[in-house]
């Protein structure tokens, strides 16, 4: 009876913890931030049959050099005054090729969006070629020598029932885009798979959330359960949140997911018995799949093969997911052998609060951040 009783708190907890971000994250809608990195760009290209249509996100947190009043925001008038150099910036940092000639390149128009509740610039570009479009390489090097080192941008390509799409980081500026050809499927899905696993590695606050849950498991059942549970519940909300079923306020997801790592590491400083420790990661883990869903929608899911591409992303997380816990998961038991192991879970578990809490500040808009 005590037992019960003591699981119905922890479940009593959650909720209110939950009915907490919620009313953080509506509060502060428009002041939110997205669980990663705010200088994440995003790219969507759409060949036509004599150039391609590029529509470019950038950021806000990435264009500070043109924030002249150093107020953390772009106005109108700074717009204005920077849209040459911005234009050029743009068309010397990013390039479309066909046979290795640079397509001509214009700026269509310029304006102040809001992505995920993210600020920032979309431009929209267009590139025309000398012959028709069938295949070419993007050279994508805008920020990462000088702004912000840091910097990733998604790009999908579309041609007519043909999806395409890659990650450029500072390490990876150029792609070759074919069109359409008989090993798509194959290609796509691995492309999604692959999407998955950098996702969850890059994905920090995920990270987190389960080593801060593995920190207290003490045998490889215990972790199998907690592992498991995260798997099945995140894989539910990510497949309904995909198919339309669920449509969340971003704020709200991403403060859900930082109170979550909040209150599995207070319960590991105050609390030495973790028993239910799956059915609290399972109800969590139902948010953190929101979280990965508004991740996969900026990407975004080839219409052809909707299906398989969700189910290779999620099985990318799953992969990534296994090797980091195959990693840590050492370490963790070694720890257990030692008697100042808990005194390490605790410091460990405080360090943990003080960074998720921090989350909660700057994704409910109370404080200005960075993610």
């Amino acid at each position: 009876m005590i037992k019960a009783i003591k699981d119905c708190t922890h479940i009593r907890i959650v909720v209110i913890l939950l009915i907490l971000a919620s009313f953080l994250g509506l509060g502060n809608a428009r002041q939110g931030v997205d669980a990663h990195p705010l200088n994440n760009g995003y790219s969507q290209l759409v060949v036509q049959p004599d150039g391609v249509d590029y529509e470019l996100f950038i950021p806000e947190y990435s264009l500070q050099k043109y924030d002249d009043n150093r107020d953390g925001s772009l106005s109108a008038e700074e717009i204005r005054a920077h849209t040459g150099d911005l234009e050029s910036d743009v068309k010397s940092n990013i390039r479309l090729l066909q046979e290795m000639t640079p397509m001509d390149c214009s700026l269509e128009s310029i304006r102040k969006t809001d992505k995920e509740t993210i600020p920032g610039l979309t431009l929209q570009l267009r590139y025309t070629g000398k012959q028709s479009v069938s295949g070419f390489t993007i050279e994508y090097g805008l920020l990462f020598d000088r702004e912000d080192p840091n910097h990733l941008n998604f790009a999908l390509i579309l041609d007519g029932d043909d999806t395409d799409q890659t990650i450029f980081d500072s390490a990876h500026r150029s792609y070759r885009f074919e069109p359409l050809n008989p090993t798509s499927l194959t290609k796509t899905l691995w492309k999604y798979f692959m999407l998955g696993i950098e996702h969850i590695l890059l994905g920090f606050d995920h990270l987190l959330f389960l080593f801060s849950l593995l920190l207290v498991a003490a045998r490889y059942r215990d972790m199998l359960k907690i592992v498991t549970a995260f798997t099945v519940a995140h894989s539910i909300t990510l497949l309904l949140a995909s198919l339309g079923f669920i449509n969340v306020n971003p704020v709200w997801v991403e403060s859900a997911i930082a109170l979550s790592i909040c209150y599995v590491a207070v319960e590991n400083i105050v609390s030495g018995k973790h028993a239910m420790r799956w059915l609290l990661t399972f109800m969590f883990g139902l948010v953190h799949g929101l979280g990965f869903a508004g991740a996969l929608a900026e990407i975004g899911l080839p219409r052809n093969y909707f299906v398989g591409s969700l189910l290779t992303f999620n099985a990318g997380v799953e992969v990534g997911q296994l090797a980091i816990v195959f990693v840590v998961l050492p370490f963790l038991l070694w720890l257990r052998k030692w008697k100042w192991h808990r005194t390490v879970i605790i410091i460990g578990s405080a360090l943990i609060f003080i960074r998720a809490f921090w989350w909660v500040l700057e994704r409910t808009g109370l404080i200005p951040g960075g993610g």
